[in-house]
């Protein structure tokens, strides 16, 4: 079996392409039991910058090039209610190595809009415990995101990668302080009280914003996060207000719409017309209907925007991410080393022990001819040599097998040896 995933992201498409593939939490459970019934049992990872569905690929489809692709394709199709023809182009496919080495990448915050940011690993872990409660995630997939795990911890560890990151809340604001220079007389709402709303709450806390507003569906979390940062939480039915009196609005909910409607910024623009209103949509799906830079005065940002903090973020980490991509690299190299020589092993095995069996009987069949005119130390020595005998014949096969490239070649040694197939018989 191969890996496999499928997917897209900040890189490959725009944020109005990747909210159409985005899920929650909420909804992963019925995700991964679609994508099983599609024949492409797995884990899904989806976050604002990206949506990637996992899978192995059967042997029988490895001769076609997009069998197994082609499987989660019409998962996408069916549980997203997308046309193919609009989204494939944004898709990449990984297999095998690629696959591993681009999991591996992904954990340790390498293939991340802002290097080095910390919440990815944990989205990674998020993915593969909701797969594995789900039933989705055994064998090699398992393995495979166990170690992927391994691998971003340790890239954290042993380089600089993650020192003073940014994470997308924090860029947030960054791109909030480029904009209006000293945020500390800022009137800010946050919408949404999740992880990336408190995050963001937190840096403008820590910026020296004073007048913080969070709101929430669930008005009892937006009240929580409030009372840590002595800021203000009101209910969704106080938008309104909070609008018009807030010179800074984040979006973070992870609301499947809209919770900022053109409509409503116009009318909140309309009783203040001198006054800016900065709105900056980290979330995906999108919080802030994107008609809303149409109104005078308003200056809208999306989570694709905050690129150039994160080229600032990248351009100052060089060297650890260097380092960094030299780890990942060579962690994927050796897992995919392990993959292979464990595939291996059954062929390896029953080659040996096939060989074994010819040993034996060949001796047996010498030792009954020359009708016990060798002493117990020249049949000690006798099986020495055909045991040294068959172990060097099979040490350059057994390499090539542990070796291989593709399963092709295991095929080809079964068909060679006749493995699998009724072995010597036994002497009478």
């Amino acid at each position: 079996m191969e890996f496999l995933v499928v997917g897209l992201n900040h890189r490959t498409a725009p944020v109005e392409v990747r909210e159409r593939l985005s899920l929650n939490k909420e909804q992963l459970p019925e995700a991964l039991s679609a994508m099983n019934s599609h024949g492409a049992s797995g884990v899904i990872l989806s976050t604002c910058n990206r949506s990637e569905f996992y899978t192995l690929e059967l042997p029988e489809e490895a001769a076609s090039a997009e069998a197994g692709a082609d499987r989660v394709k019409q998962f996408l199709v069916g549980r997203f209610g997308i046309s193919l023809l609009d989204v494939d182009r944004y898709l990449y496919v990984y297999r095998g190595y690629d696959c591993i080495h681009h999991l591996f990448r992904v954990a340790s915050s390498l293939d991340s809009m802002i290097l080095g940011e910390e919440q990815i690993i944990g989205q990674v872990r998020d993915a593969y415990e909701a797969a594995t409660t789900a039933g989705t995630a055994q064998g090699p997939l398992a393995q495979l995101f166990q170690q992927a795990l391994r691998v971003g911890r340790r890239v954290r560890r042993e380089t600089g990668i993650s020192r003073n990151a940014l994470s997308v809340s924090r860029a947030c604001v960054e791109m909030a302080k480029s904009v209006l220079g000293d945020l500390s007389s800022s009137r800010v709402l946050v919408v949404g009280a999740g992880e990336a709303g408190e995050l963001a709450a937190e840096v403008l806390s820590l910026s020296g914003v004073t007048d913080i507003t969070v709101t929430n569906r669930t008005f009892q979390r937006a009240e929580e996060l409030a009372a840590s940062l002595s800021a203000q939480a009101i209910t969704f039915d106080g938008m309104p207000k909070a609008l018009r009196e807030s010179d800074i609005v984040i979006g973070c909910t992870g609301s499947p719409g809209y919770v900022l409607e053109a409509g409503l910024i116009g009318d909140t623009m309309a009783v203040r017309p001198e006054r800016p209103l900065l709105l900056i949509d980290i979330a995906v799906p999108r919080d802030i209907d994107p008609e809303a830079a149409q109104v005078q005065n308003v200056f809208l940002n999306d989570v694709d925007d905050l690129e150039s903090a994160s080229q600032a973020s990248r351009d100052k980490k060089v060297e650890e991410a260097e380092w960094a991509e030299e780890l990942a690299t060579d962690e994927a190299q050796q897992f995919r080393q392990w993959c292979l020589d464990l595939e291996a092993l059954p062929t390896v095995i029953e080659l040996r022990d096939r060989a074994d069996q010819i040993r034996s009987l060949e001796l047996h069949k010498t030792v009954r001819k020359l009708n016990g005119k060798l002493d117990a130390e020249g049949l000690e020595s006798l099986d020495a040599m055909t045991r040294a005998i068959v172990n060097k014949l099979l040490h350059d096969p057994t390499m090539f097998l542990k070796e291989r490239k593709g399963p092709e070649e295991l095929q080809i040694a079964r068909d060679i040896f006749h493995l699998s197939e009724e072995g010597p018989k036994s002497p009478d």
